[in-house]
Formats: structure tokens, sequence, C-alpha cells
């Protein structure tokens, strides 16, 4: 894939585009990050700026942020305010003083003390209330931004691109930019407005000190910049590995058939393992970083507060010991002592506090970098610009002149090279040659999907760059070789057309397509669900949908490429007829591109082309006169006597005579079916959380690691807490000597260092051991849900709810959230408890009439707490319904990027990103009244503590007026509770909603408990030594799982000896195609049985029996990566010499050699960087290098040149004879398969007639003669 390079067209806007400062040649975040990318990245500092990350906010976001900000400011004035309050209590507990004094001293800084709970109250509900709600906003507009960008991106980013990961990476971008830009920044403004207030008290109320006790604060800052470096790069890496796995993911979920077909679900689920191992790795490397980064920042503090300890014992012992009483106002006694050191302290600690904050923001910051980018990112192309020029009336007038292309991903292979064209107003004109000749390029620079390199394309005299490109793409019907449905009705799939389109036009467009009879037999008629992709219909029947899509259009221009090749004969022949009706009604100018040249020898001209270039034009009659001419020579390859091999196919097996089996004749039937297919067979689970944690227990270790830790960490608040109120007390005992309290402030100072030792390594522990074992049970959960997706039926995969991108958004979201139910809850259980448990310990030991008070207040802290974690997410019932509507944005999203050529082609980027924008809106309300609630809750906790702190002084001076406790139980119960409930705050931050991450591991298990009818995975069943390749369709009854009263088979019978060689015919939609589904077990029947040498397949191991069978399929799918890798997919460990000779037999050796980097070509996104053609033979080719025993050939060579055609049927040929193996060939195209043994004639899902060639031509009035009489007269 290309990483640098983008190809840009010199467009009459390429000048205006440069001057926008926000566009950029390409964007691209390698998928793996090497050591030079990680240089890279780090040199341009992959952050957005603290105001570009919220340059999303409207008005009232802007209201809700000043309100937030001035909340959080206000709030974090709060505990500083509270310190000159506490030197207030302490000058009045002053045991000199007489007992009223103390009590009325105290009273007034008790009353103070409630004013502050009330601002504090108010403040603290602000702060999150309006941050988290404006977060929520923003978020999704950001989101809906993103999904705009994407869609209307012009197709060579795409290209260059990974478009599978876009997807994905905005979801999990999404999630880390709202934490980082919510409650975050809301608590990261709380921190800061802590600090400076803290530091400014410390600084006017003794600056000495205080500049003593900020000494170290640069070291400080360092450490916590290097924290964030490497925080940064985790995060990027994490981001980008996630968007590697999701690409991943989505590729083989939308492809699960291949997938199934060649026994991949291994390869790929192993693939993904290892795309989640480097995303593991980047999520433990964050987690140690926060750990030595918190740790290092607190140790240094305390280093800090040892040494103004320290200071302050001996400005206390000059000033006030051994007689030396100073009185001025420079003097420190320990009331100022106390005040300067506490309020540095809270200062100092509350730049520790916003460790969770800085680290949510960074990671929000580098998670918006690619997808700022990628919004602010013009695209060269925009189709919903009001730019460019509105022709009053278009005729059709086509110029093409002196062009050359070449595609972005592939700079150095010029695809058209001084190309020329003119097409006059309503001319019809056909573009023929081989795969790879550039036909379809002319289609793509028409649409502008692309601009020339050089040359010019332009209509009715105006160069398409200058017109307008919504309106350009709304004058031209384009009908793609592989048609694109939307996972909708049929009646929306034709409308999408044209959306203003009656349901009376729609019905027109079916009719004139062929369409409407098939559509009526369904059950829901014209509302039936096509599913993803129209996996619900058949080739022909998908392909009849999208031209009907193009006609109800009635666009002045018509593109139609290959738009009948997926037909059968006779639709083939009543859609030609229908089109060549309406090119004659209205002279619209047409050009088809066709390598069944029979369909367009009655075209205006034909313009043949070879190697980017037209070697010869003119029309049917006049190229057929040119002696040796290359057209004449494609109608001779064409035509019967030329085309087939008059060599049989070689068979050792009896030839079936002809028979009549029309008992089994196609009944919408009023029986109904029981299907297991689709059947949800999911083991309850009575334990969610229990479930979990099992998950979790490989890593107990590091659990048990992160809990000790934890522990630790919750001691050291504790003994904080004792520490300082032995060291206050000592400030205050002037009956000791000057070198007594020096020696003692150095004891208590040495203890604080050794405290910072202890806190710097239990951090450490904590976060690396529960970063370890939160990122290992993340990667486990995903993969073990990948891996259920992937075994599951196809009938499975057939539901709606169950479409790629619902799945990818599950994969995304749910296995995240659920950590609330493991080591985040851990965490935050273990901190709590343990510091509960020692802080009353501590307060029993000191004074246990104080701890009876906090006891009696201890419900309304735990209240507090709970509502805190109860309320940080949505809390409450409707957290499913938004989650539906999250999972359901993503799947339209990973739709409109999986069709993005055909999204634009009809126009629906608008519609399509409102859609997207109207299901996030699903959860607005709620999102706000979450915010309302955390806000209040947060609130509550906030005033609450400091009330109960006034409580306790009001308690306390009394008890010490009374000499029932003295002034150092007093103050140690008061710092043990103060300096605990930071602790307690800081475990709560963060928390994810239990009830979220409950219905998120229900979803999970809800996955990976379903037990599949036919599990992909499973290797129970026979195994055969050798495989003879007899197959037998007995009596078989089959509708598939998503439309039961659609009878496919209704008493299907067909016998097919070892060795012989079976060619299906019929007209679309009747049942060829699930004979082969029926082999391959997609799906089994309901009743009577498919066998394999007189075994049922149920009775075989799955994976045994897809690995002895080979598919094509009419519509090649190949995955991102080489070609190499593509073929090897059919013979895991295939070396480059049986790869080489696989494409040697599929006839693709040639042009994969003159590829510039041959066979590790990269394919691109569902092999878009090659042709049709092209992809079809590498599709053949994966089929031969398995060798099968059993072939199924599903229109095979229908999307192949004539010559291309010619030889790989003459290599199937060959390949035939080579080993005798079983062949199935479902075909359209009769003369491919005349040399057959047996040709069966299905209709209405059953065998009207079977026999060879030449015995069926023989029947008077016979279907298959008339199939074939029906397709000479088209030639």
């Amino acid at each position: 894939m290309a990483t640098s390079d983008y190809v840009e067209a010199n467009t009459p806007k390429k000048g205006e585009l440069r001057d926008n400062s926000d566009v950029a040649v390409l964007e691209h975040t390698p998928s793996v990050i090497s050591k030079d990318t990680a240089a890279h990245a780090k040199s341009n500092g992959k952050l957005v700026s603290l105001s570009d990350l919220l340059s999303f906010a409207d008005d009232k976001d802007h209201l809700l942020m000043a309100a937030g900000t001035i909340g959080a400011l206000a709030a974090g004035m709060a505990q500083p305010l509270q310190i000159v309050l506490i030197g207030d209590v302490l000058n009045g507990l002053n045991p000199t003083d007489s007992s009223s004094s103390i009590v009325g001293k105290v009273d007034d800084a008790v009353l103070n003390y409630v004013y502050v709970a009330v601002v504090a109250m108010l403040a603290g509900f602000l702060q999150v209330a309006c941050w988290s709600t404006t977060a929520s906003r923003q978020v999704k507009r950001i989101r809906g931004a993103y999904v705009r960008s994407i869609v209307t991106k012009e197709m060579g980013w795409f290209d260059v691109n990974e478009p599978m990961q876009l997807s994905t990476r905005i979801v999990e971008a999404a999630l880390m930019i709202q934490e980082g830009m919510g409650r975050k920044i809301g608590d990261g403004l709380h921190s800061l407005s802590m600090a400076l207030t803290g530091i400014a008290i410390g600084l006017i109320k003794g600056w000495e000190m205080a500049l003593i006790l900020m000494t170290l604060m640069p070291f400080v800052a360092f450490t916590a910049f290097l924290s964030m470096k490497v925080m940064t790069k985790a995060t990027q890496t994490g981001i980008e590995a996630y968007g590697q796995a999701g690409a991943i993911a989505q590729e083989s979920l939308s492809n699960v058939r291949t997938v199934h077909t060649f026994n991949a679900c291994q390869h790929f689920i192993d693939k993904y393992k290892r795309a989640l191992d480097s995303a593991t790795r980047a999520g433990i490397s964050k987690g140690f970083a926060v750990g030595w980064g918190t740790g290092l920042m607190f140790f240094t503090m305390l280093c800090t507060y040892a040494a103004g300890m320290f200071y302050g014992a001996y400005k206390v012992a000059n000033d006030q010991l051994d007689g030396d009483k100073c009185t001025g106002s420079g003097c420190y006694d320990g009331g100022r002592v106390v005040v300067v050191f506490a309020a540095v302290l809270t200062g100092s600690m509350a730049i520790g506090q916003a460790a969770p904050s800085v680290e949510a923001l960074v990671a929000a910051r580098a998670a918006a970098y690619d997808v700022f980018q990628t919004i602010r990112r013009a695209s060269l192309i925009d189709p919903l610009s009001d730019e460019g020029k509105i022709l009053d009336k278009m005729s059709g007038e086509i110029v093409i002149k002196n062009v050359s292309f070449a595609y972005p991903s592939r700079p150095d292979a010029q695809v058209c090279s001084n190309y020329s064209l003119t097409i006059r107003a309503g001319e019809t004109v056909a573009l023929v040659g081989p795969s790879g000749s550039g036909k379809s390029t002319i289609v793509s620079l028409l649409e502008r999907f692309y601009d020339p390199l050089s040359g010019v394309v332009s209509i009715d005299g105006v160069d398409v760059r200058d017109l307008n490109v919504k309106w350009l793409r709304q004058q031209i019907g384009l009908v793609n070789q592989e048609p694109i449905l939307f996972p909708t009705t049929i009646k929306e799939n034709i409308r999408h057309g044209a959306p203003s389109a009656s349901d009376e036009q729609v019905m027109q467009a079916a009719r004139m397509s062929n369409a409407f009879d098939f559509i009526e037999a369904l059950p829901q008629g014209f509302n039936t669900e096509v599913g993803e992709r129209g996996t619900q219909l058949s080739g022909g029947q998908k392909q009849r949908i999208a031209i009907a899509r193009a006609i109800v259009k009635n666009p002045p221009i018509l593109l139609l490429d290959e738009a009948t090749s997926a037909l059968d004969t006779e639709s083939e022949y009543i859609v030609q007829k229908s089109l060549d009706r309406l090119l004659a009604a209205s002279r619209r100018t047409t050009i088809v591109i066709a390598h069944r040249l029979s369909t367009i020898r009655n075209a205006d001209r034909i313009a043949v082309h070879e190697n980017g270039s037209i070697v010869e034009i003119g029309s049917h009659d006049e190229l057929m006169k040119i002696p040796d001419g290359h057209y004449r020579k494609l109608v001779e390859l064409q035509s019967p006597s030329i085309e087939v091999d008059d060599e049989s196919t070689v068979s050792n097996g009896p030839r079936t005579l002809v028979q009549d089996t029309t008992t089994g004749s196609l009944t919408i039937a009023d029986n109904k079916f029981v299907s297991t297919a689709g059947e949800d067979t999911t083991s309850p689970s009575s334990n969610v959380l229990s479930r979990v944690r099992k998950m979790a227990s490989p890593e107990w270790i590091f659990l048990f690691g992160g809990g000790l830790g934890a522990i630790l960490n919750a001691g050291v608040f504790p003994a904080w807490g004792v520490m300082m109120a032995k060291i206050t007390v000592l400030f205050f005992d002037y009956s000791k000597t000057e070198h007594e309290m020096v020696r003692d402030a150095r004891y208590w100072s040495l203890g604080f260092v050794a405290l910072g030792v202890v806190f710097g390594l239990s951090k450490v522990l904590q976060h690396y051991c529960f970063a370890v074992a939160s990122e290992r049970l993340i990667a486990r959960v995903r993969l073990a849900a990948y891996s259920a997706m992937l075994r599951q039926d196809i009938g499975w995969f057939d539901k709606p709810e169950n479409a790629s991108g619902a799945l990818l958004a599950r994969l995304s979201s749910d296995a995240t959230t659920l950590l609330a139910l493991t080591s985040e809850s851990l965490n935050r259980l273990l901190v709590n408890v343990t510091t509960l448990v020692i802080v009353f310990a501590v307060c029993f030991y000191f004074s246990w009439q104080m701890t009876l008070i906090l006891l009696a207040v201890a419900p309304l802290l735990t209240i507090s707490s709970f509502m805190v974690n109860m309320s940080v997410a949505d809390g409450d019932s409707t957290s499913k319904k938004n989650n539906d509507a999250d999972v359901s944005a993503g799947a339209l999203l990973t739709t409109a990027i999986d069709s993005i050529r055909t999204v634009a082609s009809l126009g629906m980027e608008k519609e399509l990103s409102s859609k997207y924008i109207e299901l996030l809106e699903v959860s607005k309300q709620t999102d706000t009244r979450g915010g309302l609630v955390a806000g209040a809750a947060f609130g509550f906790s906030l005033g609450m503590m400091l009330l109960v702190a006034a409580l306790l002084f009001y308690v306390s001076s009394r008890w010490i007026s009374h000499g029932t406790i003295t002034f150092e139980d007093m103050f140690a119960v008061l710092m043990v509770f103060s300096l605990s409930s930071f602790s307690i705050g800081s475990a709560a931050q963060g928390a994810t909603d239990p009830k979220k991450a409950q219905q998120s591991a229900e979803n999970i298990f809800e996955i990976i408990d379903r037990v599949p009818p036919i599990d992909a995975l499973s290797t129970d069943g026979k195994l055969f030594s050798s495989v003879n390749g007899s197959l037998e369709f007995r009596d078989v009854q089959f509708a598939y799982p998503s439309r039961l009263g659609a009878q496919i088979y209704n008493g299907y019978n067909l016998t097919i000896a070892p060795g012989q060689t079976v060619a299906l015919v019929g007209a679309s939609g009747c049942g060829k195609s699930t004979a082969i589904a029926l082999l391959e077990r997609f799906y089994d029947p309901h009743t009577g049985s498919v066998s394999l040498d007189g075994v049922d397949l149920r009775q075989l191991s799955l994976p045994w029996l897809r690995d002895r069978i080979s598919l094509v399929s009419q519509e090649p799918v190949l995955f991102a990566g080489t070609i190499a890798e593509n073929i090897a997919l059919g013979k895991p460990g295939a070396t480059r010499e049986e790869i080489t000779q696989a494409a040697q037999d599929a006839s693709s050796l040639d042009f994969i050699r003159n590829l510039p980097d041959g066979f590790d070509t990269n394919v691109g996104d569902r092999g878009g960087h090659i042709s049709g053609g092209q992809k079809q033979r590498i599709a053949l080719a994966r089929a031969i290098v398995r060798d099968p025993d059993i072939l199924l050939l599903d229109e095979a060579t229908s999307a192949l040149d004539n010559e291309s055609e010619r030889i790989v049927q003459s290599s199937l040929n060959r390949l035939l004879k080579l080993k005798q193996r079983t062949t199935i060939i479902v075909a359209h195209r009769l003369s491919t398969i005349r040399n057959a043994d047996l040709i069966a004639v299905t209709e209405q899902g059953a065998v009207v007639e079977i026999g060879t060639h030449d015995e069926l031509v023989q029947l008077p009035e016979g279907r298959y003669k008339q199939l074939l009489a029906r397709q000479a007269n088209q030639s």
C-alpha cells in the first residue's frame, strides 16, 4: 500500500485547494508502527491543540464550557480555602487559650466551612454537568463531520488509505475524545485551580517556606512531561493497532462466505490476534508510563515536603524556642507553618490528581489527530460542494481528449496514455478489449471518481472538472459489473436511483429490468429486505435491481459496465430489449462495456481497447470488414465453433439418460419449514460478573500484583495523615528545645522520603499489573467474540442485526466497556475498602469519640461515593438503547465505506451522513440527563466532605475544651480523614457505568455462547482417507432462513457420479447457486439429504469437507494483501512455485509479472486495485492451488474478456483431465458447458431436464433447446 505519494490531478481548482491550510495531499496512518514511523510521529507531535479539540463547539457549548469552567475553578478553590479555615481552627485550638475562647473561634470557622461547602456543591454540579453534556454534544458533531468527510472523499483517497480501518478508527477515537474532553477537562481545571490557589496561599502566608517546598516542582513537571510523551506514543500505537484489527475483522465478516469456503477462519483469527497483540503491548506500555510517571511525581513531591517540613521546624525553633519569642509579621509559628505547608501540600497533591485528566486529555488529543486530519483534508472532488457549473440541459456529447491516467495506488502503471474518444449526443458506444485495458477507467473518469493526470474529459463542451460534481453524477446512470445493494428493502434500493420517485415509477423500473415478476413472487414483495450487500438475492436478481435503480433515474447518460453479465440467457435477452427500447425512446448517450460481444453488436460504434488506447473504432459491420482486425478476432474467438474446445471433458463416470423430474416444481407452499439454521441456541448466563472474572483469571498473578499495589497505595494516605499530624503537633510543642525540634523534624522528614519510595513503587506495581490484566482481558474477549462470530453459520449472518458493521461496533465498544466488571472495579474496591479500613482503625486508635462521629456520617459518605460511581455515564435503563443506536450508526458507516463507489455514483453522501447523525441523536436526551445526575452527585460528594470536616471541628472543639481528647488526637483524625478522601476520590474518577458494562458483557456472551447449527470451526464428524467424488441430492426441500416463505427446493433430486462434470443451467433465482451453498454447507436442507460418497454431509467433518472443495464464485472476493497471499489462502503454506503454477493454470501469470511488484502487488480493499477480470483469474488460481477433489464454478468465467475466457476455459479443461475431480459448473453462457458430462436444467427449484448436450438438443420443445436457441439468436 502506498504511504506517501498521491497522484494529484491538475484540476482547475487545484490552486484554490492548495490555499487551504487544512488540505493535505495525503494523511495516512500506517497500519504497522515501525521505529521510523514512531520517530516521525514524535517529531511531528501527533496531537491536536486543546483549541482544536474543542473547535466543534457551538454557542450553547461555549456557554456550557464557560459555566463548567467557572464551576471547576470555584470547586477547585474550596479545598485550599479550607486550609485558611484550618489555620483559624488551629489558632483557636491553641492549648494556651481559655475554653470559651476555643469554642468561639472554632464556631466562627465552622460557619465559614458551611458557606464554602454550599458554594462547592453548586460549583461541583456545574463542573461535571456542563462538561459532560458539552462533551457528548461535541463528539456527536465530530463523528458526524468525520462521516461526512469520509463519504465525500475522492476515490483516490480510498485507494491509498485503508478503508477497512476507517469505521473502527472513529469508534475507538470517539470514546477517547469524549472521555478526554468531558469530565476529565473539568477535573483537570478543578485540579489546576486547587494547585494555583494552594500555592498562592502558601506564598502569601510564608513565601520563604513555600519557595523551599516548590524547589523540586520542576522535577515534578519533568516527570509529568516524560510520562505524557510515552502515553502519547502508546495511545497512537494502540489506536493504529486496533484500527488494523478492525480492518481484519471487517473484511472477513463482510466476506464470510469466502472465508468459510477456504476454511480461512483460523487464518483470520491468527491475523486478528497478531493485531490485538500489538494493541495489548501498547496498552501495557501506556499503563507502565502512567504508573512510573505518577509514582515519580509523588515521590518528588514527598521529597519536597520533607525538605519543607525540616525547614519549617528550623524556622519555628529559631523564632519561638529557647527564649526567642518572635512577634513580627515575618515570624514563623506553628499555625503559619501548618497553613503554608498544608496549602502547598494541597496544591501539589492537586498536580498529582491531575494525572488521570492529563492522561485522558493527551489520549483524546492523540486520538483526535487522525480524525481531525481526515475531517479537515478537503476532498479534491467534493460531491457536496456548491461550486461548479450547472447546465440548463445536458445533451450528452462526450469528448475525451489526450487523457493520461494512473491510479493513485500505482502511479507508475499508466492505465490510459494519450487516450482520445468522441461520443455524439444520443450515441451508443461500446468499449471492448482485454481485462485491464482501461475500459472501466473511462467510466470512473466520466463519473469524476478520479481526474486525469493530463488531458480533458468534457461533456457538452464543458470540462467535467468545471461542472458541479453532484449535478454531474445526477445526470449519469451507472450499472457496475458487481452490483452493490444496501441493507434495506428492494423498493428503497431502487429508489436510491431517484429519491423522489413514486412507488409506481419504482415498479415500472422493475418491469423494464425484468425484475418485477421475481420481486412480486417474494413473500414481502418490494418490501423484502435484501440483506448485507444483497446476499439474500441471487447474482442475477441483484443485477436486475441495480439496472432498475439506474432506469428509475432516467439519466441523459447511461454507463453499463458489464451490466448484463450476471443474467441468465432469457433475462439477458429481455433486459437487453428493454434497454434497447429505453435508448431508442430517449436517445440518451450510452457507454456499454462488455466482454460478451453479442450484447453490443447493435451499438452505433464499438471502440476496441488495448493497453490503455483505442486501436480500432467503428460499427460492428465496419470492424468486421477489417482483415485481421482486433475486433474481428475477438468475435471469431467468441463464436461457438471457435470458443468451445472440441475435445470432450474426460469422464469415467456413467452418463445419465434424459429423465423427467418435474415432480419438484416450485410453489410458495403454505406448509412452514422448521429451520434451525437461523435460530439462536444461546447458553443462558446466570452470572455475567463471575464469567467475566473467570476470563480474567489467567492474569491472576497480575491482578494480585495490581491489588497489592492498590492496597499499598491506599495505605500511603492514612500513613501520610498520621505523619502530618505528628509534625504539626511538633510545630506547636514550644516546650522542646531548638535541638530537639530539629532532631524530631529530621526523623519525620526521612519518614516522608521513605513513604515516597513506597508510594512510587506501589503506583508502578498497581498501574502496570492492572494494565497487563486489563489489556489482555480486552484482547481475550475480543478474540473470543471474533472467533465466535466467524464460526457462525451463514444463516446467522443473513440477519440484519448481524451485519458486519454492527458486529464490528460490538467488538470495538463492548469489549472495552466490560472492564468495569474486572480490573477497574477491583482497583476501586481495593483502594476504597482498604483506605476505609485503615482510616477507621487509625482513627479509633487516636480518638474513638471522633471515630464514632465519622461512623455516624459514614452512610452519607457512602451514598455520596455510590452516587458518583453510578452516575459517571448514562446510569439508567436507556443505556442499551443508546448502545444499539451506536451499533446501528457503526453498521451504517461500514456499509457506506464498503460501497463507497456506489454511494458516490448515486449521490447518497448527504443522505447517509444525515442518517448517521440521526442515529447518534437517539442518545442526546439521555446523555444530558446523565450529565445532570452526575453533576448533582459530584457536587453533593464535594460539599459533604467539607460539612463532615466542619462537624468534626465543631464537636472536637468542645471535647478539647473539656479535656476529653487532646489536640494531637483531633488533628491526627482530621489529617488521616482528609488525606484519605483524596485516595477515595481519585479511585472514583473515570469509573464506567456498571449497568452499561453489564449490558456490554451480556452482548458479548450472547455471541460467544451461541452454538451454531453449522460450526465452521468444529472438527467433529467423519473423515475419508480418499474421496471418490460422488454427489447426491435426494428429496431436498429448502428455503433460506431469512425467507422461509419463499421455498427454493421442493423435492430436488440430482445424482453426480465420481469425476463427472455437471453443468447447472436455468433462469436466475431457480436454485443453481443454492446447490453450491448446500454442498459447501453454508446451509443444511430442511428435509432430504445432500451426500458425498454415500454419506450425508451433516455427518462429515466440516473443515475436512471444505478442504476437499474449491469454489470460484460469480463475484470474486479478494482480501487486502498481496496477490501471492490471496492465492495462498487456498492452500496455507503453499510454496511460491505452487502459487506461480496455479497462476499459470489460471492464465494470470503474464499480467501478474507485468505489474511493477509482481506477486507482491497489493490488490487493495476487495481487490480494488486490479480489474474485474484480473480478480477472477486470481480467484481461480486460489481455487486451483489447493488441488481439490470437487470443483465448483459459479459463473467462474463471466467476468473475463473473450480471449481470457477461452484461455481459462482451456486451462480448466486441462485441469479436469489431469485429475478425476467432480466438477459442478453454474453457467448462463451455454457455449462454455456443452462438453459437460451432464447438463441439468433447473426450473423453479427442480431439475426438469438432464443429459448431455447432444441428448438435450434432441428433445422436442426441450427447455435446454429453447435456451440454446435464444442465445444463438443473440449471437
